[in-house]
Protein backbone atom coordinates (compact mmCIF):
# COMPACT_ATOMS: atom_id res chain seq x y z
CA UNK A 1 0.00 0.00 0.00
CA UNK A 2 2.88 2.47 0.97
CA UNK A 3 4.81 1.82 -2.30
CA UNK A 4 1.31 2.41 -4.33
CA UNK A 5 1.06 5.78 -2.45
CA UNK A 6 4.48 6.66 -3.30
CA UNK A 7 4.30 5.95 -6.85
CA UNK A 8 0.85 8.64 -7.17
CA UNK A 9 2.85 10.81 -4.94
CA UNK A 10 6.09 10.81 -7.40
CA UNK A 11 3.82 10.84 -10.30
CA UNK A 12 1.60 13.83 -9.26
CA UNK A 13 5.10 16.14 -8.46
CA UNK A 14 6.61 14.63 -11.89
CA UNK A 15 3.18 16.27 -13.37
CA UNK A 16 3.09 19.51 -11.35
CA UNK A 17 6.80 19.82 -12.65
CA UNK A 18 6.51 19.18 -16.50
CA UNK A 19 3.06 21.85 -16.10
CA UNK A 20 5.28 24.09 -14.43
CA UNK A 21 7.89 23.68 -16.92
CA UNK A 22 5.88 24.22 -20.07
CA UNK A 23 4.21 27.40 -17.96
CA UNK A 24 6.02 29.77 -20.11
CA UNK A 25 5.25 27.90 -23.28
CA UNK A 26 3.78 30.25 -26.63
CA UNK A 27 1.35 27.23 -27.89
CA UNK A 28 -1.13 27.45 -30.63
CA UNK A 29 -4.51 27.97 -30.27
CA UNK A 30 -5.82 28.15 -33.80
CA UNK A 31 -4.07 28.40 -37.07
CA UNK A 32 -5.11 28.49 -40.61
CA UNK A 33 -2.68 27.28 -43.66
CA UNK A 34 -0.01 29.56 -44.60
CA UNK A 35 1.53 30.04 -41.34
CA UNK A 36 5.38 28.72 -40.60
CA UNK A 37 8.02 29.61 -38.17
CA UNK A 38 11.85 28.85 -38.22
CA UNK A 39 14.32 29.32 -35.44
CA UNK A 40 17.28 29.87 -37.77
CA UNK A 41 15.49 31.75 -40.59
CA UNK A 42 16.67 29.00 -43.56
CA UNK A 43 14.31 26.29 -42.58
CA UNK A 44 10.45 26.88 -42.55
CA UNK A 45 8.43 24.60 -40.62
CA UNK A 46 4.11 24.72 -41.07
CA UNK A 47 2.10 25.63 -37.98
CA UNK A 48 -0.41 23.68 -36.54
CA UNK A 49 -3.15 23.66 -34.04
CA UNK A 50 -1.30 22.19 -30.79
CA UNK A 51 1.99 23.32 -31.16
CA UNK A 52 4.45 24.38 -29.09
CA UNK A 53 6.42 27.23 -31.00
CA UNK A 54 10.11 27.13 -29.43
CA UNK A 55 11.60 30.29 -27.95
CA UNK A 56 13.04 32.78 -30.34
CA UNK A 57 11.25 31.45 -33.46
CA UNK A 58 9.90 33.76 -36.01
CA UNK A 59 6.28 33.30 -37.61
CA UNK A 60 5.33 34.18 -41.03
CA UNK A 61 1.78 34.09 -41.68
CA UNK A 62 0.57 34.28 -45.57
CA UNK A 63 -2.23 36.25 -47.98
CA UNK A 64 -5.08 34.26 -45.83
CA UNK A 65 -2.90 33.22 -42.76
CA UNK A 66 -3.79 33.62 -39.12
CA UNK A 67 -2.13 31.96 -36.38
CA UNK A 68 -3.30 32.84 -32.55
CA UNK A 69 -0.54 31.67 -30.06
CA UNK A 70 -1.38 31.11 -26.41
CA UNK A 71 0.51 30.96 -23.19
CA UNK A 72 -2.21 31.72 -19.27
CA UNK A 73 -4.47 34.25 -20.13
CA UNK A 74 -2.26 35.80 -22.43
CA UNK A 75 -2.47 36.12 -26.36
CA UNK A 76 -1.19 37.28 -29.49
CA UNK A 77 -2.66 37.05 -32.73
CA UNK A 78 -0.99 37.25 -36.23
CA UNK A 79 -2.94 38.61 -39.28
CA UNK A 80 -2.68 37.93 -42.62
CA UNK A 81 1.00 38.53 -44.24
CA UNK A 82 2.73 39.34 -40.99
CA UNK A 83 6.08 38.50 -39.67
CA UNK A 84 7.02 38.38 -36.20
CA UNK A 85 9.54 36.94 -33.47
CA UNK A 86 9.15 35.82 -29.86
CA UNK A 87 11.71 36.31 -27.20
CA UNK A 88 11.52 35.12 -23.82
CA UNK A 89 13.82 35.42 -20.83
CA UNK A 90 13.74 33.96 -17.66
CA UNK A 91 16.01 35.07 -15.37
CA UNK A 92 14.09 36.20 -12.98
CA UNK A 93 11.03 37.87 -13.46
CA UNK A 94 9.77 36.45 -16.80
CA UNK A 95 10.26 39.59 -19.47
CA UNK A 96 8.56 38.87 -23.53
CA UNK A 97 9.43 40.76 -26.57
CA UNK A 98 7.89 40.56 -29.63
CA UNK A 99 9.93 41.56 -32.71
CA UNK A 100 7.40 42.75 -35.13
CA UNK A 101 9.24 43.33 -39.19
CA UNK A 102 5.71 43.30 -40.71
CA UNK A 103 2.13 42.90 -40.76
CA UNK A 104 -0.42 43.41 -38.05
CA UNK A 105 -0.36 41.84 -34.47
CA UNK A 106 -3.73 41.51 -31.84
CA UNK A 107 -2.16 40.91 -28.42
CA UNK A 108 -3.78 40.56 -24.79
CA UNK A 109 -1.21 40.88 -22.22
CA UNK A 110 -1.24 39.73 -18.65
CA UNK A 111 -1.65 43.23 -16.14
CA UNK A 112 1.31 42.88 -13.44
CA UNK A 113 3.31 45.41 -11.35
CA UNK A 114 6.15 45.93 -13.69
CA UNK A 115 6.02 46.77 -17.44
CA UNK A 116 7.22 43.07 -18.71
CA UNK A 117 6.54 42.93 -22.53
CA UNK A 118 7.94 44.79 -25.37
CA UNK A 119 6.42 45.26 -29.00
CA UNK A 120 9.93 46.05 -30.96
CA UNK A 121 9.05 47.36 -34.75
CA UNK A 122 11.07 49.08 -37.30
CA UNK A 123 10.08 52.11 -36.09
CA UNK A 124 8.35 52.32 -32.71
CA UNK A 125 8.79 50.29 -29.40
CA UNK A 126 5.91 49.51 -27.56
CA UNK A 127 6.03 48.52 -23.70
CA UNK A 128 3.35 47.56 -21.63
CA UNK A 129 2.26 45.93 -17.90
CA UNK A 130 -0.89 44.82 -19.17
CA UNK A 131 -3.09 45.67 -22.26
CA UNK A 132 -5.09 44.58 -25.21
CA UNK A 133 -3.74 46.74 -27.86
CA UNK A 134 -2.84 46.39 -31.65
CA UNK A 135 0.12 46.46 -33.40
CA UNK A 136 0.29 47.57 -37.14
CA UNK A 137 3.91 47.63 -39.27
CA UNK A 138 4.19 49.03 -43.18
CA UNK A 139 7.44 49.30 -44.73
CA UNK A 140 7.19 53.35 -43.88
CA UNK A 141 5.32 53.24 -40.25
CA UNK A 142 4.28 51.77 -37.38
CA UNK A 143 0.84 52.38 -35.35
CA UNK A 144 -0.53 51.38 -31.93
CA UNK A 145 -4.37 51.13 -31.24
CA UNK A 146 -5.10 50.30 -27.76
CA UNK A 147 -8.57 48.76 -26.87
CA UNK A 148 -7.46 48.68 -22.55
CA UNK A 149 -5.01 49.43 -20.34
CA UNK A 150 -2.03 51.63 -21.17
CA UNK A 151 0.78 51.24 -23.51
CA UNK A 152 4.32 53.52 -23.45
CA UNK A 153 5.16 54.24 -27.25
CA UNK A 154 8.51 55.72 -27.92
CA UNK A 155 9.84 56.91 -31.87
CA UNK A 156 13.06 55.83 -32.24
CA UNK A 157 14.56 58.58 -34.96
CA UNK A 158 11.83 61.37 -33.97
CA UNK A 159 12.94 61.22 -30.30
CA UNK A 160 9.27 61.13 -28.70
CA UNK A 161 7.07 59.13 -26.73
CA UNK A 162 3.59 59.20 -25.32
CA UNK A 163 1.52 57.00 -23.67
CA UNK A 164 -1.37 55.84 -24.71
CA UNK A 165 -4.62 54.72 -23.16
CA UNK A 166 -7.89 53.39 -24.14
CA UNK A 167 -9.58 54.58 -27.44
CA UNK A 168 -6.13 56.23 -28.32
CA UNK A 169 -3.64 55.37 -30.85
CA UNK A 170 -0.02 56.54 -31.88
CA UNK A 171 1.31 56.68 -35.37
CA UNK A 172 5.17 56.45 -36.11
CA UNK A 173 6.45 57.48 -39.77
CA UNK A 174 10.11 56.71 -40.42
CA UNK A 175 10.23 60.38 -41.39
CA UNK A 176 7.87 62.61 -40.36
CA UNK A 177 7.51 61.31 -36.42
CA UNK A 178 4.91 60.48 -34.54
CA UNK A 179 1.26 61.07 -34.49
CA UNK A 180 -1.16 60.97 -31.62
CA UNK A 181 -5.21 60.28 -31.90
CA UNK A 182 -7.96 59.89 -29.51
CA UNK A 183 -11.82 59.22 -29.07
CA UNK A 184 -12.13 61.76 -26.51
CA UNK A 185 -9.04 62.99 -25.76
CA UNK A 186 -5.22 63.00 -27.19
CA UNK A 187 -2.08 61.51 -25.48
CA UNK A 188 0.70 63.89 -24.95
CA UNK A 189 3.86 63.39 -26.48
CA UNK A 190 6.87 64.35 -24.73
CA UNK A 191 10.57 64.62 -26.24
CA UNK A 192 13.43 61.96 -25.12
CA UNK A 193 16.92 61.22 -26.49
CA UNK A 194 16.35 59.60 -29.80
CA UNK A 195 17.80 56.06 -30.44
CA UNK A 196 18.03 53.09 -33.16
CA UNK A 197 15.66 50.53 -34.22
CA UNK A 198 16.67 46.89 -33.56
CA UNK A 199 14.97 45.77 -36.73
CA UNK A 200 14.69 46.88 -39.96
CA UNK A 201 11.56 47.54 -42.16
CA UNK A 202 10.82 45.04 -45.09
CA UNK A 203 13.30 46.50 -47.77
CA UNK A 204 15.25 48.13 -45.97
CA UNK A 205 19.17 48.26 -45.82
CA UNK A 206 20.00 50.41 -42.55
CA UNK A 207 17.71 50.84 -39.11
CA UNK A 208 15.49 53.69 -38.19
CA UNK A 209 16.89 56.34 -36.26
CA UNK A 210 20.89 55.35 -37.47
CA UNK A 211 22.91 58.05 -39.46
CA UNK A 212 24.81 57.30 -42.38
CA UNK A 213 28.08 57.47 -40.20
CA UNK A 214 26.71 54.64 -38.38
CA UNK A 215 25.10 52.58 -40.89
CA UNK A 216 28.78 53.12 -43.10
CA UNK A 217 30.19 51.53 -39.59
CA UNK A 218 27.93 48.60 -38.79
CA UNK A 219 28.48 47.59 -42.71
CA UNK A 220 32.02 47.56 -42.52
CA UNK A 221 32.11 45.92 -38.46
CA UNK A 222 33.31 42.35 -38.83
CA UNK A 223 30.22 39.88 -38.19
CA UNK A 224 31.92 38.26 -35.10
CA UNK A 225 32.39 42.04 -33.79
CA UNK A 226 28.70 42.74 -34.15
CA UNK A 227 27.13 39.35 -33.36
CA UNK A 228 29.00 39.99 -29.87
CA UNK A 229 26.87 42.75 -28.67
CA UNK A 230 24.36 41.41 -26.29
CA UNK A 231 25.29 37.72 -26.46
CA UNK A 232 23.51 35.91 -23.41
CA UNK A 233 21.19 38.03 -21.55
CA UNK A 234 20.18 41.46 -21.32
CA UNK A 235 21.66 44.38 -23.08
CA UNK A 236 21.63 47.14 -20.10
CA UNK A 237 22.36 49.62 -22.91
CA UNK A 238 19.36 48.95 -25.09
CA UNK A 239 16.69 47.40 -23.01
CA UNK A 240 16.31 44.59 -25.63
CA UNK A 241 17.15 40.81 -24.92
CA UNK A 242 20.71 39.46 -25.79
CA UNK A 243 21.45 37.98 -29.39
CA UNK A 244 19.32 35.34 -30.26
CA UNK A 245 17.12 36.28 -33.00
CA UNK A 246 19.87 39.30 -34.26
CA UNK A 247 20.47 39.93 -37.32
CA UNK A 248 24.50 40.92 -37.57
CA UNK A 249 24.07 43.79 -34.67
CA UNK A 250 20.15 44.01 -34.57
CA UNK A 251 17.34 41.88 -34.50
CA UNK A 252 15.16 40.65 -37.80
CA UNK A 253 14.60 37.51 -39.77
CA UNK A 254 17.46 39.30 -42.29
CA UNK A 255 15.15 40.51 -45.99
CA UNK A 256 16.19 37.23 -48.03
CA UNK A 257 14.86 35.27 -44.87
CA UNK A 258 11.83 37.68 -44.65
CA UNK A 259 10.94 37.43 -48.14
CA UNK A 260 11.60 33.74 -48.04
CA UNK A 261 9.10 33.13 -45.84
CA UNK A 262 6.13 35.10 -47.33
CA UNK A 263 6.64 33.13 -50.20
CA UNK A 264 6.93 29.60 -48.09
CA UNK A 265 3.79 31.18 -46.35
CA UNK A 266 2.07 32.33 -49.61
CA UNK A 267 2.31 28.63 -50.98
CA UNK A 268 0.83 26.83 -47.51
CA UNK A 269 3.46 24.39 -46.64
CA UNK A 270 6.43 26.25 -46.75
CA UNK A 271 7.62 24.17 -50.08
CA UNK A 272 7.19 27.05 -52.77
CA UNK A 273 6.58 26.93 -55.89
CA UNK A 274 10.46 26.18 -56.77
CA UNK A 275 9.23 22.49 -55.44
CA UNK A 276 6.34 22.24 -58.15
CA UNK A 277 8.93 23.52 -60.95
CA UNK A 278 11.36 20.78 -59.78
CA UNK A 279 8.61 17.83 -59.52
CA UNK A 280 7.76 18.78 -63.01
CA UNK A 281 11.07 18.76 -64.20
CA UNK A 282 12.11 15.98 -62.87
CA UNK A 283 8.79 13.88 -64.31
CA UNK A 284 10.10 15.47 -67.87
CA UNK A 285 13.75 14.10 -67.33
CA UNK A 286 11.89 10.48 -66.06
CA UNK A 287 9.48 10.44 -69.86
CA UNK A 288 12.24 11.66 -72.18
CA UNK A 289 14.28 8.83 -70.84
CA UNK A 290 11.95 6.27 -71.15
CA UNK A 291 11.06 7.06 -74.62
CA UNK A 292 14.54 7.10 -75.30
CA UNK A 293 14.68 3.56 -73.69
CA UNK A 294 12.04 2.47 -76.05
CA UNK A 295 13.43 3.86 -79.17
CA UNK A 296 16.60 1.87 -78.81
CA UNK A 297 14.84 -1.25 -77.74
CA UNK A 298 12.89 -1.23 -81.60
CA UNK A 299 16.45 -0.40 -82.78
Amino acid sequence: MFRVFSFFLVLFFFAIGSANAAEGDWQVARASQQVNFTVDKRNWVAVRAGDIIPNTAWISTGPRGRVQLVRGVESISFQPNTVAGVFTSDFGERKTEVVEQAGVLDLEIEKRSKPHTTVQTPFLAAVVKGTIFRVSVSKSAAEVSVNRGLVQVTSFASGQRANVGPGQGASVDGVKGMTVSGDVSTPVVTAVAPSVARVPAVGATTLNGQTETESSKASSTPSSVSNSAGSGGRDSASGSFGSEGRNGNHYGADNASSNGSMNAASNGNGSGKDKDKQDKKDKKDKKDKKDKDKGKGKR
